[in-house]
């Protein structure tokens, strides 16, 4: 009885961090907007010039890890990673918030080789 416990536990602490960090269970393609940005494994990105936006699975090790919500301090997060930089947004709103100006890409995290 007390190894189940333990166990249960241990499980807990395991998944707590997730829990807490606001990462979903479901696909990426079916998150909305905000759970997006907010995530570390999925990326928004941008399919039309000026608006529609699509959800996909973080690629790559500047993806990966990273969230592009402005809730954190994402030139930091992403730059603390080798070779990687931070493509910057260009009049992008998030979905929770009125903006003087909306419509254009999210912050990227991006191979520094490729820019440079």
């Amino acid at each position: 009885m007390q190894t189940r416990r333990i166990v249960a536990m241990m499980f807990g602490c395991v998944l707590m961090p997730l829990i807490a960090a606001g990462e979903q269970a479901k696909p990426c393609s079916q998150a909305t907007e905000l759970e997006c940005i907010q995530s570390t494994q999925c990326t928004l990105v941008q399919t039309q010039v000026h608006g529609k936006y699509t959800c996909r699975d973080a690629v790559g090790h500047c993806e990966t890890g990273f969230r592009q919500s402005a809730d954190y301090d994402i030139q930091k997060d992403c730059e603390a990673k080798s070779g990687c930089m931070l493509k910057i947004a260009n009049c992008y709103c998030p979905a929770n918030l009125e903006c003087a100006c909306g419509g254009g890409p999210p912050a990227q995290c991006v191979e520094r080789k490729k820019f440079e």
